[in-house]
Formats: structure tokens, sequence, C-alpha cells
């Protein structure tokens, strides 16, 4: 609490959280990140859809670049998970704690930009995180189903979630399949829509993954029959991390997602997001372009800063 105001404080260190740094520390906004370290890019084992990467770029290289690019300015990257965020007197008391320890630290800002992001669910498998950085399992059809041409690929999770991301992904690839636990559910229609599109429909009560070898899977089903894919998505849903909202009366949508106007405020006046916490459309790129348009609105809102 003896450190002074500043500007903004961004929670997390991803796309997003380092773009909206970027921006303001050339805008001479006083700007600290505060980063756990669990970006959702620092999985991604290769992501070709980001224009000016023609041959792709690895997550954690991606990260590395940006803040080398931030390191630049005066902005302090700070390691830490942040707990609470609350209303004071001209802003907002920022608390985080140590991510290897118990200590605790405070910060006050006029504004805050949450770049939190999301926490995808994985599937209850041995090294999961390790797996998704290799590519066996994925999350964005989006982001690197052109890459699945000629794979077998196998949609994981609620058969009609489930069944709906693999008639999407017949755009990339011939051979889909889902992997649930409650086909019998599928109605009339969208059996007639997996039969239509040569989706399989492949039903098992207890998931059993193991890597068959270094570049698939192999998944057991109950009568004994083991079936093969290259990757393996898994649609179980995410989880936004916004707990540390419990204090703000902070308005999201149905999925916990938290809403945004054009200019990325939120319905809590000097709080602003941007980034995987705020839409469905979980792009790097979306990311970098609704944190430009956050930097810019909350350098607007501060009184003026002339040389």
């Amino acid at each position: 609490m003896n450190d002074p105001i500043v500007d903004c404080i961004i929670v997390g260190g991803g796309p997003a959280g380092l773009t909206a740094a970027l921006y303001l520390a050339r805008f001479r906004r006083s700007t600290v990140v505060i980063d756990d370290g669990q970006s959702r890019a620092s999985l991604i084992p290769v992501v070709r859809n980001l224009a000016g990467f023609e041959s792709g770029i690895n997550g954690n290289a991606l990260l590395a670049k940006m803040r080398r690019q931030i390191e630049c300015y005066d902005v302090p990257l700070v390691e830490g998970r942040v707990t609470t965020i609350t209303r004071t007197d001209g802003g907002f008391l920022v608390e985080y704690g140590s991510t290897s320890g118990p200590s605790s630290r405070s910060l006050v800002a006029r504004h805050v930009l949450l770049a939190c992001g999301i926490r995808d669910k994985l599937p209850p498998i041995d090294d999961a995180i390790a797996l998704t950085q290799e590519g066996l399992l994925r999350f964005c059809a989006i982001c690197d189903g052109f890459e699945a041409q000629g794979k077998r690929i196998a949609m994981l999770g609620p058969a009609s979630r489930a069944l709906s991301h693999a008639l999407f992904f017949r755009t990339f690839c011939q051979q889909v399949a889902v992997i649930a636990s409650d086909n019998d559910a599928l109605t009339q229609q969208e059996r007639a829509l997996a039969a239509e599109n040569a989706i399989e429909l492949i039903t098992t009560e207890t998931l059993e993954l193991s890597n068959s070898s270094e570049a698939s899977f192999s998944v057991a089903c109950q009568n004994g029959r083991r079936h093969a894919f290259d990757a393996i998505y898994p649609v179980l849903g995410c989880l936004p991390q916004a707990n540390l909202l419990s204090g703000l009366d902070v308005q999201r949508d149905n999925d916990g997602m938290i809403v945004t106007d054009k200019h990325q405020r939120t319905s809590v006046d000097g709080l602003y997001a941007a980034g995987d916490a705020v839409n469905s459309l979980n792009q790097i790129c979306v990311a970098i372009g609704e944190a430009a348009v956050a930097s810019l609105a909350i350098h607007r809102s501060l009184p003026a800063n002339p040389l």
C-alpha cells in the first residue's frame, strides 16, 4: 500500500495483457502487469493462423517475443496471482500472492484491465498439459484444423456438443469421431447428421487413453475394442478466471464470461476486460485487437499527460 497509485494494472501476461502493456507504455501511462505464468498461449505447440509468422510460432516463443518487446519500456512484469480486486477511493486495490508461496502484496491503480483468460477443462488423464503442448490434445479447430487433413481426429465430451464440433471439423478432415458417454441421448436428427457426415459415434463410460505411439492416441471401450487417433479435441467447456471479482458486481453472460461494450469497458466503471475472458472466439488476434481497443479507451479516460 506504500506504492504510488498507477494508471493501470493489467491482470494476465498473455497476448492480450502484453499488448495492452505495450500500448499503455507508448501512451506514457504508468502500468504494471501481474502474471501467474498460466497463459493459455503457453500450451500451443504451433500457431499458424497468426499473420506475420509464415512458418507458425510456438506459443511460449510468441510470449517471449512479446515480453522482450515491452522490456524496452518501463513496465514492471510482476510474477504473482491476483486474488482479489476491490474498489477504493480513486480506483482499485489489487491484492496478489506469490506463485511460489503464501506471501501477499497489494497495489492501487486508477484502472484495471482483466486479461486473465480462461482455463480449458482437461480430460482426466495423466500428463494432460504435456500432451497438449505436444499437440496430441488440442482445443481449437479454428487454429489448427487445416493441418488435420488426412488424419484421424476425435471430439471428446458431451455427445451433442462433441457432435457439433465434429460437424465443423469435417471442413478439414474426413475421419472424425465423437467419444462420449451419452451418445444414447442424441436425437434421431443428430444421429442422421452423424451418419450423413461419416462421423463415428464411440460410446465409453470410462475414458482410457494411452499413447500408442509418439504421435497418436489409443482409446479403449468397454467391449475391449480400441480406436486410434492422431489427436483428440476435448470439448468439455472452460473455466473463466473471474473468481477474483467476487467483491465486484461485474456483469457476466450465461457462460460466466465478462460482458463488455465496444470499448472493452465492463459494467464497473474503470474496469476493463479483453481476450478469452470476454468472448467465445478464443483467438490470439482477437485478444490482441481487444487489448488495443481497451488501452486506447483507458488512455482517453485518464487526465491528459502532455510532455
